[in-house]
Parts: structure tokens; C-alpha cells; sequence
């Protein structure tokens, strides 16, 4: 069964310039999407996805992390899922209630501990790969840190 491909000229929201699109669905349903969807063109995109990227790598840089490496897409995107990540890490941070003030102390320093490891973590492959990580993956590693840290503390008795 073939499929009809229909081509609409829309206009750039940014720009104004008028660029062909295809689109696949009935004509009705893609003459409703061409009247209200927002279209871009390639260049505005880019703009657009290159300014976000840059306001994201901004704000982590101001917590210690670093630019990505990579293609300009997945570097993009690996900060982008970053950004997911650490507000993740942030929400169950806030979400945590203490017994003591040692009990908080301790989770305090294996937070620092995970997002140090997060630190090195400078390749985007790395982050994409990762997206699927979830609150519990975290607090799973945080408690995995908080046991080791407990340890050392009973080895060099501080």
C-alpha cells in the first residue's frame, strides 16, 4: 500500500521565510498541522538548540561540570539529558529527611562524592547512554556510596 506524500510551503516563525515541507497523513489532517504547528527553518533550529545548549552548559559549568565532547548534535542533547539528570539527583537530594545531624552530614558528602564521579564523565555518548537512568538508579548509587564512606570511617575511626 503506497502512501501519498504531500508537500506544503509554511514560513519560519523566526525568520519568515517561506521553506517546503512533507508531510504524510490525509490532506485535512496535514492542512490543520501546516495552520497551527510552529515551523523553523534548519538555521533557526540550529540557533535556537545552539543557544539552549549553551544557557544548559552555562548553568552546569557554574556546578562544576565541564563542556561535553562530541558531535554538535549529541553534545547537545548528552547536555540536555545532563541537565535531566542532575535535576533527578537534586529532587531526591531535597526529598531526603534526617534523623541527625549526622545522618545529613554523611548523605551530604555522598552526594558530593556521586556528582564528583559525574564530573569526569565528559563525553556525550556517556549521558546519552545513561538517559534511562531513573531516581531509584541514583539513589541506589547514593546508598552504595554512603555504605562505603560508613566503612572508612570504621577503618580510619573518624
Amino acid at each position: 500500500m503506497s502512501q501519498e506524500v504531500y508537500d506544503y510551503n509554511v514560513k519560519c516563525k523566526t525568520c519568515r521565510k517561506t521553506f517546503v515541507v512533507q508531510l504524510f497523513d490525509s490532506h485535512e489532517k496535514n492542512l490543520f498541522v501546516v495552520d497551527k504547528k510552529d515551523w523553523f527553518c534548519d538555521k533557526c533550529k540550529k540557533d535556537y538548540f545552539k543557544a539552549e545548549t549553551d544557557k544548559l552548559v552555562n548553568e552546569q559549568k557554574a556546578i562544576g561540570f565541564s563542556e561535553l565532547t562530541g558531535t554538535a548534535k549529541s553534545v547537545s542533547w548528552g547536555t540536555k539529558i545532563r541537565e535531566e539528570l542532575i535535576n533527578k539527583v537534586n529532587y531526591l537530594k531535597e526529598s531526603l529527611a534526617f534523623d541527625t545531624d549526622e545522618d545529613k552530614e554523611l548523605s551530604d558528602k555522598a552526594f558530593t562524592a556521586f556528582f564528583s564521579e559525574w564530573h569526569t564523565q565528559k563525553d556525550a555518548k556517556w549521558w546519552i547512554d545513561h538517559r534511562r537512568m531513573n531516581v531509584r538508579d541514583i539513589s541506589g548509587r547514593i546508598s552504595d556510596i554512603t555504605k562505603e564512606i560508613q566503612a572508612l570511617k570504621k577503618i580510619f575511626g573518624e
